[in-house]
Formats: structure tokens, sequence, C-alpha cells
């Protein structure tokens, strides 16, 4: 007979070969978002569904997800936007309960914070290293858009030389990825994730890397690691709301200083109403949820039915696009353009679903001891990073984020459990 090992017995242990294994899996696939395609569907981050399978033997609390997924199918079932989108709704529905499954069990595996610690700084190390060699070295440039090329071949590429040169002065490094954004992401991942779970010289390390990474990858997502690890090391602290919030504005106005002299002339597109990439990823799905929940205020049009959002995207984006010279390619790109997931969920929830699926999801995650005051800040952040609900790559990255804290609030909570247990002990025992 073989009885369960705590997650306090797990930390004390050592991994075995199938939990490094599938980690690193998760961690390539969360970083290089590389798709398969089975009979016409393609899946992205194919390498995180791998991983998740040899992390399965830790997988526990089902329960809580069940509600969630309850809740999916109901979005399914009853979508608004009825059932000659039944199809695509089906089809989301399945990609975000992989999804949220393979986080479930990544949560649940998430209990040697050594080895994770580990693997976040190497993972760290190599994408700040390697954009820092592929700007200053063409032949890993050159091998790194081969691996792009040929990998992602007949799916979006960002190859906007032009754009970099005008905005940045040099040509930013996709380093084995799409685009330059998702080495960001990445890197927010993995150094906050790393910051938690490290006891020396942390913040230094951070630190350093971070302006390095802004230096020579010119993208000011990476600096959102800086206020994401301090908000989750002071919430591991125990130090209450109102003192994580007073302690973050000097570091607000640093990152927001920063931001405006290392990225001067973008934020003056984005001032100027001239940033596309701004555009696609907030201003343009904002517009299409708002026109959304103003047809389908309570419950959306369903569960990933982009398809019956197109005169709504057509109506937000055409300032942007406009129909008579952009039409071909926002017809082409539409499903693509609404890059924020946070204000997808209420086009495809409504007002009343949206809240319910966030009620949800902090109770899921409250099982596994993440308590919403970290979970819902944290999903939202990656919300507003990404557009797939449904996919992998953005709900591994919330499961490596939330994972990591709370390993390192579990390790703090046992040190000063064991300091309280010294102090009680009389001398001489």
């Amino acid at each position: 007979m073989t009885t369960a090992t705590t997650p306090h017995q797990r930390s004390q242990s050592k991994p075995g070969l199938s939990f490094v294994i599938g980690l690193n899996l998760c961690l390539a696939g969360l970083y290089t978002n590389v798709a398969v395609t089975v009979g016409g569907f393609s899946v992205w981050g194919f390498p995180v569904l791998i991983g998740a399978l040899f992390l399965i033997p830790h997988v526990r609390g089902l329960v809580s997800l069940g509600w969630l997924i309850s809740f999916l199918t109901v979005s399914l079932l009853a979508g608004g936007s009825g059932p000659e989108m039944f199809n695509y709704r089906l089809t989301s529905w399945l990609q975000i309960i992989v999804a949220l499954g393979c986080a479930h069990i990544m949560l649940c595996a998430m209990d040697y914070p050594e080895t994770v610690r580990k693997a976040l700084f190497l993972w760290m190390i190599f994408i700040v290293g390697g954009v820092m060699l592929e700007t200053e070295f063409a032949p890993l440039r050159a091998v790194s858009d081969a691996f792009r090329y040929a990998v992602f071949e007949g799916r979006f590429i960002y190859d906007s030389e032009v754009r970099d040169l005008r905005e940045y002065g040099f040509v930013r490094p996709k380093l084995f990825t799409q685009e330059p954004s998702h080495v960001a992401k990445a890197f927010v991942v993995f150094g906050a994730g790393w910051y938690v779970l490290a006891q020396r010289r942390r913040l230094a390390v951070l630190l350093t890397c971070t302006f390095l990474f802004a230096l020579f990858l010119g993208s000011p997502i990476v600096l959102l690691v800086l206020p994401l690890a301090w908000f989750l090391d002071r919430i591991a602290s125990g130090r209450s709301v109102h003192g994580v919030v007073v302690a973050s504005l000097p570091l607000l106005g640093v990152i927001a200083f920063a931001t405006a002299q290392l990225f001067s002339t973008r934020l003056a597109r984005i001032l100027r109403g001239e940033d596309s990439s701004f555009f696609i990823r907030y201003q343009g799905p904002y517009e299409v949820a708002l026109q959304s929940i103003e047809q389908y205020p309570i419950f959306g049009v369903g569960i990933g039915a982009k398809e019956a959002l197109w005169e709504q995207i057509r109506d937000a984006y055409s300032p942007f696009y406009p129909w008579d010279l952009g039409s071909s390619w926002l017809y082409s790109n539409y499903l693509t353009i609404l890059g924020n997931a946070f204000a997808n969920s209420f086009a495809f929830f409504g007002i009343v679903g949206a809240a319910i699926f966030y009620f949800l999801i902090a109770r899921w995650l409250d099982r596994l001891g993440i308590t919403a005051l970290v979970s819902l800040p944290v999903i939202f952040l990656f919300f507003q990073l990404d557009g797939a609900l449904e996919g992998l790559r953005m709900w591994a990255s919330i499961a490596i984020v939330l994972g990591s804290y709370a390993m390192g609030n579990r390790n703090r909570a046992r040190k000063n459990s064991l300091v309280e247990t010294a102090a009680r002990t009389p001398k001489g025992y």
C-alpha cells in the first residue's frame, strides 16, 4: 500500500527525471510557442502539452477545475452567437480545457523549488545572453531566422526591420520565436518566477538582466518583470495589501521614467495613435468587447466565437485600417488581431458570464493554495499580454509564475514555523 506525499515531503526530496523533462518542455513550449497541425487544427505551444503528460503523476484536486469546465460547457452550448457558430465554439472549448488542464497539472507538480529555481535561472540567462548575441553576432541571427522560417512557415513571422530601425535604431532579435514580444513575455515569466524562489543577490541579478534585456531587445514589456516580482515577493512575505501598494509606488515611478527614456519614439507614436501593435493589443480589442457587450450583454457570444464578431472588428479597426484601403488585410487577419484575452473574455462571456468566469478561476486556484489577491492580478497582467484566452502558452506562463509564488510562500511559512518552534524550545533541550 502506498501513501500520497505532501507538498512539504516532495519539496524535501529530489525530483525524478520525468519532472525535469516535463518542466523544461513546458518552459520551451511557452517560450517558442511552436505549433503542430493535426487534422487541419493547429496546436500552439505543443511542447507544453507533452511536458504536462510527464507531470501527470502529480495531479490532484480536480473538483474545483470541474466547476470551471462546467461553466465553459454552458458557454459552449448557450453562446449568444447561435447554433451556426457552434463548431467554432467547440474548437475553442476543447482548446481552453486542454490549456487549463495543463496549467492545473503544472501547478500540482510545482513542489521542487530548487529544481524550478535553477531551471528558470538557466532559461533566463539563455534568453538574455541570446538577445545580446543575436543583436551583435550576425551568424546567430541567421540561424535564428532560418529556424523561425522553417518552424513557423505559413504563419505570422515578424519581419518589420524597417519599423525596428525607425523606432529603435537596430533590428530587434527574435531568438527562435515568431516576434520580439514573445521573447519579452518569456523573460517576464522566467524572471518573476526565479526572483520569488531565489534567496541571495536576486535584486542585483534581476535588475542587471532587465536592463540588458530592455537595451538589446527594445521591448517595454520586459520592464513588467520588476513590479510583478516585487508584488509576488511582498505578498509571499506576509506584508499587508496597503504596504504592498505603498511600497510599489516608487518602483512604478522608476519604471515609468525608464519607459519614457528608453522607448520615447514608440511612446510618442502610441500617444499619436499610430502604433499598430498597441492598437491590436489594447485599443482595438476593448472597442470590439464594448460593441459585443452592447449586443450580447449578459453571456456574450460564447467561448471563442470570434467569427461572430466580424462586424464589430470591422467597425472598431476601420479608423486604423480603412476599409477601402486595408479590407483585404483586415479580412485575412481579423481572427488574430484581438490581442487581449481580458477584453476577449467579456466579448465571449458577457458581463455576468465574465464575473462567473473569474470567480471560478479564483476558486480553482484558491483550492491550490493561491489566494485571489495574488491569482487575479497575475491573470489580469498576462491576459493583457496575450489574446489567446484558450492558449497553452498563456496558461502555462500563469502556472509557472503562480506555482513559483506558491512554492516561495510555502518555503517562507516553513522557515517562520521553524524559527517560532526554536524560540519556544527551552534552552538545554
